[in-house]
């Protein structure tokens, strides 16, 4: 009998390209560490044009993140677990805080850092997010669901293909915008 394997073949095929959350975190999970470049582009209010940084970002499984300025000046965002570190050498500054301690910090820290780990209990429990899209152009929405995050920021929305975050939009909630852009190299 053709027909019944037939079924099966493409049962079989469709499962094997089920892209959901659930296969978007599967596959984020994997990723153990990472370093690429990013451009940003920060449209605010108060600037009479956008303002473009440039830098890299580091990731280490499962709870390192670094977003490292490099130009027009110098900064450093570390996070280790529950630690952030802000450094800016032109000014002096080296802060160190406890992300429990800032909630609007945190949500803001694992909108990044939980899609790297593939950990959606952490989103879920910062956002309410949506998703769609194909396995080769899917994109992530989070609405800030902690009250002092949703108080700054109206949404982040990740764009991506496969297990790669190719751009992160964050609207804040006056209407400013961060568009960042991670480059891949082949």
């Amino acid at each position: 009998m053709i027909l019944p394997s037939l079924a099966f073949t493409v049962t079989l095929a469709a499962a094997a390209e089920r892209w959901d959350i659930d296969a978007l975190m599967h596959a984020l999970s994997r990723i153990e560490s990472g370093e690429k470049r990013y451009t940003e582009i920060k449209t605010m209010a108060v600037l009479k044009e956008p303002m473009r940084l440039s830098g890299t970002l580091s990731y280490r499984a499962p709870s390192f993140l670094e977003k490292r300025v490099l130009a027009p000046f110098e900064e450093r965002y570390t996070v280790d677990g529950d630690s952030l570190t802000i450094e800016n050498p032109a000014k002096g500054i080296k802060q160190t805080l406890s992300l429990a301690s800032q909630p609007a910090i945190w949500a803001f820290v694992e909108s990044i850092r939980a899609p790297l780990a593939g950990d959606l209990a952490t989103l879920n429990r910062f956002y309410k997010i949506s998703f769609g899209g194909s396995q080769r152009n899917w994109l992530l929405a989070l609405v800030p669901t902690e009250p002092d995050m949703a108080r700054l920021v109206r949404f982040v929305r990740i764009r991506g293909s496969n297990d790669r975050i190719d751009r992160i939009e964050i609207e804040e909630t006056g209407g400013d915008l961060s568009v960042m852009t991670i480059e891949h190299q082949p």
